[in-house]
């Protein structure tokens, strides 16, 4: 009886050795190609959706004309939306210019915010500090500066015309032109 015990535990060890050499070489040998599971973190998944991909106009190293760019901001309310692009724009308008004196002041005075914006059909009004027009000097800067907040806006869906105003106020000028109409997207500027 003991021999047959013995010879079964032997008969045991021997397939189980076999079984596991088996699989070990499959899992040498193909070790490549075993299928990985992917690991995917939630959080950052939605992160990524509340992101939204927006196409911003702002003017090139030369200041004579407009060109687009991508940028990133986070999916919000409208408003919040709104204010975000504004901010890249003036970030990116960073430029400082050198007048004939040879004085520098900046493209876009630092200290221009965006009071509010509303939305009434397909016209967007963006509520301005007065600030806008301290440093511009010509009528290209004034220009490129309009046009900036136009095409970037009118870019977005549902937005077809713009109308700055200045602390809350329908003003006549800036320095040159009329606020006094809506803007429509330019892309040739």
């Amino acid at each position: 009886m003991k021999d047959k015990k013995s010879l079964i535990v032997l008969g045991g060890s021997i397939a189980f050795l076999l079984i596991s050499s088996i699989f070990f070489y499959k899992y040498v040998t193909m070790g490549d190609q075993i299928p990985i599971k992917k690991i995917t973190n939630h959080k950052n998944t939605q992160a990524i959706t509340n992101i939204k991909i927006v196409k911003i106009y702002t003017p090139n190293d030369s200041l004579n004309t407009l060109v687009s760019s991508d940028i990133e901001i986070v999916k919000e309310d409208f408003a919040s939306e709104v204010k975000s692009i504004f901010n890249a724009v003036h970030e990116q308008s960073n430029y400082q210019i050198k007048d004939e004196e040879g004085n520098y002041y900046p493209f876009m005075d630092p200290s221009i915010n965006l009071l509010n914006s509303y939305l009434v059909g397909d016209k967007l009004y963006l509520n301005i500090s007065s600030n806008v027009s301290d440093n511009i000097q010509t009528k290209e800067q004034e220009l490129l500066i309009i046009y900036s907040l136009v095409n970037t806006y009118t870019s977005l869906e549902g937005i077809n015309r713009v109308k700055i105003l200045i602390d809350d106020v329908e003003v006549k000028k800036l320095k040159w032109y009329n606020l006094r109409t809506f803007y429509t997207q330019n892309l040739d500027i």
